[in-house]
């Protein structure tokens, strides 16, 4: 059976526990056995979402699985960062309809910080400079010094960086300020690492990024998927980044549905030919 998780006295994705009369109390799919018995890293199942009273998504159902990378691909305002920040509990997004599960847990009614602390990443694709605070205070207000010691964590932090080839200079200067769009997106993943999360969303990590930078970032996140079995979802409009990394899954979206799924191919196709093949 389907174990529940944050269902008492809480709606989903409005952040201060307030009401919500399209979403019951229980969610009926927590009464009913899990998708083929099988437990997924991450499970969508008829999700509908939406925002403003305006619905823009419509019955999403995907399965991410453990050590996979998967794609999700189309034309600007296909869905895609939506279905991220709903994943993510953006409480800008209402539930209509359908679930999201998490290691056999529902978490319709967690919001952004607790989805968080169970595992799942999000990087925006435009992150936001944080005048004042460096990437290392940021990383050590986010870890508990029971997880690592200060001086561990700053070795761990410059470790990192190195493999990124981040300037050690940017560490110590306030987050994202006066970076380049490479360097704020290697920050994003050097993150990512730190925090060392089992579901890994990126949205657009390859936008802004030069050759040299896209190679680095891709090669980093090749390896690290492959030594630590986590689930890598990237959102693209391109293959390019996809030719760094072993996709084992493309997802394409259009007008907030899931339109068709395949094989890395199905990527090149695009890039050959164009959304409007498809």
């Amino acid at each position: 059976m389907v174990e529940c998780i944050g269902l008492e006295n809480r709606s989903p994705f409005t952040g201060t526990g307030g009401s919500n009369p399209s979403a019951s109390a229980v969610s009926p799919s927590c009464k009913t056995d899990f998708i083929n018995s099988k437990l997924y890293m991450l499970s969508i199942k008829n999700l509908t979402i939406q925002a403003k009273q305006e619905k823009i998504l419509h019955d999403i159902s995907i399965n991410f699985d453990q050590t996979k990378i998967y794609a999700i691909m189309g034309v600007n305002g296909s869905g895609k960062s939506s279905l991220a920040k709903s994943i993510m509990g953006d409480n800008s997004f209402n539930i209509a309809h359908g679930d999201i599960f998490l290691d056999n847990k529902n978490i319709n009614n967690l919001r952004s910080n607790e989805r968080a602390k169970n595992g799942i990443f999000l990087s925006p694709q435009s992150p936001i400079s944080i005048p004042g605070v460096t990437v290392n205070q940021l990383l050590r207000t986010a870890l508990p010094h029971s997880i690592i010691n200060s001086k561990n964590l700053i070795q761990k932090i410059k470790n990192t960086a190195n493999k990124l080839e981040i300037p050690e200079k940017l560490l110590t200067r306030s987050l994202n300020e006066n970076f380049s769009g490479g360097e704020r997106k290697k920050m994003e993943v050097l993150q990512m690492a730190i925090l060392n999360p089992k579901y890994i969303i990126l949205d657009e990590i390859d936008t802004g990024v030069d050759i040299d930078a896209l190679k680095i970032i891709a090669t980093f996140l090749r390896d690290f998927i492959t030594d630590t079995k986590k689930t890598l979802i990237l959102i693209t409009h391109y293959n390019r980044i996809l030719s760094y990394l072993p996709v084992d899954k493309v997802i394409i979206m259009n007008d907030g549905k899931i339109i068709q799924t395949g094989t890395a191919s199905l990527a090149k196709k695009i890039e050959r030919d164009g959304y409007q093949q498809i």
